[in-house]
């Protein structure tokens, strides 16, 4: 009888195991859905992922050419929209650690405006805010204390370099946090927000010994507060297939920093991949010449927790260098920490170098460039017949269903599905190239559902909810 009962019981609470074991549901609210790797995806058959390099501009959408800049323009910065002004606002960096503010409607060209803010050689007619090397900024409009509305974390260089956080209320006026620093060590420094838990993300370079020499590498420390950080740990490092076209005894693939952009089930990244190629001497190393020389180019990663990263294949340049003698025909030294959305694009703003990391000053050059994607349009899922796309379950934030594909060469049709796989509602037929095709406007907020994508001879980007 006691075994009967002990049987019984087990029998009765399983389900309420399976329950609670069950995963959350993904909140599909500002974020979307993008399919750089299954973490959203619960089946797929008859598809397969390509991953998209972006067209880039002829010209730099920034160049140094204030007494302040030098020669020297960073994007090892920020981009966001001011919904208030209807202007992007960029923070970035001139050499030696000027961290500088400019505005544009169009993300193509900024205007430098002077703020009386910091004096430059005895006048305040620039656009200087702040100190810090490699300025990542995040506005955070769910922050209760108005002074921190926007928050910085950098690098303050000199012998002994460290990671220093900064608040602002208006991105302008910037007040160090008295607890600085809050981090050891100090180099170039990527911010991110987790999509689910709100933590604040800095990825940022560290060394680590790797196949016989000390490489540049990604490491992780996390915050809930912006001013108490994590140990940090290693997450993303070259791996021996990165190095197969090394020859001689020095040369070897680094990482030269990250960018990471969450999305609603993840992550993707923009690790710069250095093929360091020599070391030059420091005796025959000329002013601002750096002895680690070799090309730079961009790559795409994803994860689904942030430290753990899968490789994209093939491993493409997602910006691709320029000819030899163009603004960006050197080396792509790192890309903004945020992307902008605009309209039907995505754009990426990456500090361009006319030379290889190496070069000397001149004929190195350092500008901003911009790169561009179609809306959400890193990766795609491609059906080149039929193709079957089931999401994991979604919590909507709203009843509308936005699915960005192309569907010019066959057709597209959504079906929505209870949790437990139960049809709801099945949408139109999408035959047509559309970035933010609604395909219900009714759909369920009040419980998950999950999502059915059937393609034919379609390319499926992101799904997202809200406002077309």
């Amino acid at each position: 009888m006691k075994y009967t009962l002990t049987l019984l019981t087990a029998l009765l609470l399983a389900p309420l195991a399976l329950q609670a074991a069950e995963p959350a549901p993904i909140v599909l609210r500002d974020l979307p859905l993008l399919f750089a790797d299954d973490s959203g995806i619960a089946a797929k058959t008859g598809v397969k992922r390509t991953v998209h390099p972006a067209k880039t501009r002829k010209e730099p959408v920034l160049e140094p050419d204030q007494p302040w800049e030098g020669q020297r323009v960073y994007v090892f910065g920020s981009v966001h929209m001011d919904e208030t002004t209807n202007r992007m606002r960029l923070w970035y960096l001139a050499f030696p650690d000027y961290v500088l503010h400019a505005t544009s409607v169009d993300g193509v060209r900024w205007v430098k405006e002077p703020l009386g803010l910091h004096d430059y050689k005895k006048s305040t007619a620039n656009n200087i805010v702040h100190r810090l090397h490699s300025p990542s900024v995040q506005f955070d409009a769910g922050e209760k204390d108005p002074e921190k509305r926007f928050k910085m974390l950098g690098c303050r260089t000199g012998t002994k370099p460290s990671y220093h956080a900064a608040f602002s209320p208006d991105g302008l006026h910037w007040t160090p946090h008295p607890g600085n620093p809050v981090l050891k060590g100090g180099d170039n420094i990527m911010l991110a927000r987790h999509p689910v838990t709100g933590e604040y993300l800095a990825f940022h370079r560290q060394g680590a010994s790797l196949r016989g020499f000390r490489c540049r590498t990604v490491w992780l420390a996390r915050s809930h507060d912006f001013q108490t950080w994590s140990e940090p740990e290693l997450v993303f490092a070259p791996d021996e297939k990165d190095d197969t076209w090394a020859t001689g005894p020095d040369q070897r693939t680094e990482v030269y920093n990250m960018s990471v952009y969450p999305h609603a089930a993840g992550f993707i990244g923009l690790p710069t991949m250095f093929r360091l190629t020599k070391r030059i001497p420091k005796s025959e190393a000329k002013s601002g010449q750096s002895p680690d020389d070799g090309p730079i180019d961009v790559q795409l990663v994803s994860s689904a927790d942030g430290r753990t990263w899968e490789r994209s294949e093939p491993r493409l340049n997602m910006i691709p260098r320029g000819a030899p003698g163009t603004f960006d025909g050197g080396s792509i030294l790192g890309v903004s920490s945020t992307a902008m959305h605009f309209g039907d694009e995505t754009w990426v703003y990456y500090t361009a170098m006319t030379t290889t990391h190496g070069g000397p000053i001149p004929p190195k050059r350092l500008s901003i460039g911009r790169a561009e994607w179609r809306r959400h349009g890193f990766v795609s899922l491609d059906a080149a017949g039929q193709g079957r796309v089931e999401t994991k379950p979604l919590q909507l934030s709203a009843p509308t269903l936005i699915v960005n594909a192309n569907a010019s060469r066959g057709e597209m049709r959504v079906t929505l599905l209870e949790a437990d796989g139960r049809p709801i509602s099945v949408s139109n037929v999408l035959r047509a190239d559309e970035t933010r095709w609604c395909a219900f406007t009714n759909a369920p907020t009040d419980r998950p559902v999950r999502v059915v994508l059937e393609l034919n001879n379609t390319r499926l980007y992101s799904v997202s909810s809200g406002t077309p």
